[in-house]
């Protein structure tokens, strides 16, 4: 008998972490908070969740390169 009510113990408390956490995912995704952290998930579970996603594009420079400084030029 003790071992079924430590089950039923570890199980209610299962479900209780569970419900809190779905609770928790409403607040954030309510009040819009969850920024990119849940971007991942959402377009495993969800491939449309892609064009949520703000787009930042990468600048490239190239190599930076010495000005001549005042002087005699050297390949003269």
């Amino acid at each position: 008998m003790d071992g079924l009510r430590a089950l039923l113990l570890v199980g209610a408390a299962f479900a209780v972490i569970l419900g809190a956490l779905v609770l928790l995912a409403r607040r954030i995704r309510r009040r819009n908070l969850h920024g990119g952290l849940l971007s991942v998930a959402e377009e495993i579970y969800r491939p449309s969740a892609e064009r949520l996603r703000p787009v930042t594009q990468e600048v490239r420079q190239g190599p930076v390169t010495p000005s001549r400084g005042p002087g005699p030029d050297p390949s003269e």
